[in-house]
């Protein structure tokens, strides 16, 4: 039996492993939803496979989020994947890549969020290079910087949002 299988013997720590491999950008207490496991255990399983070089953290925002080591994804994916899993941040990136671009006033009245809030995710988009902004006359314009990029993550990892917007965008993608 090798290290990776040792490491996995063990039912809950097994249960935690697959759900971070089949939701890359779970934070803890999604974990702790999805497997029901007390936080405690939860804790200790998370440590173990982190001391084990089979899973790795990384700090966004308030949120600790855990990705496979065994799962081959790139900076660009893991941060997709980060602003991903932030339902109005998913919402935004989703209207603004069917829409193929969009305004601040744009975004907040179609998705009913204040403009403040929006600016707010759209500076955070912006600062990780996964959009960016041009003026048209007085306004800025939001759009994808690599939305093939965007797409692809979105169709790779559909299943994990639980979310009928993302199903939506995946029914569109196909007809395209």
């Amino acid at each position: 039996m090798n290290d990776f299988e040792e490491a996995l013997v063990q039912d809950a720590r097994k249960k935690v492993f697959d759900e971070i491999q089949k939701t890359p950008g779970v934070h803890f207490r999604e974990i702790q939803r999805r497997t029901n496991l007390a936080v405690g255990t939860l804790q200790y399983h998370l440590n173990y496979l982190e001391k084990k070089r089979l899973v790795k953290t990384e700090k966004t925002g308030k949120f600790l989020r855990y990705y496979s080591i065994r799962e081959k994804s790139d900076d660009i994916e893991r941060n997709l994947l980060s602003f991903l899993r932030q339902k109005s941040t998913r919402r935004i990136l989703l209207f603004i890549l069917t829409q193929g671009n969009a305004t601040n006033l744009e975004i907040s009245r179609e998705l009913e969020l204040s403009p403040s809030t929006v600016s707010w995710h759209l500076n955070n988009l912006a600062e990780k290079n996964i959009i960016a902004k041009r003026k048209l006359g007085r306004e800025s314009v939001y759009f994808v910087i690599e939305p093939e990029k965007l797409a692809t993550t979105i169709l790779g990892h559909q299943t994990s949002f639980l979310d009928e917007l993302v199903d939506n965008f995946v029914a569109l993608w196909d007809e395209i």
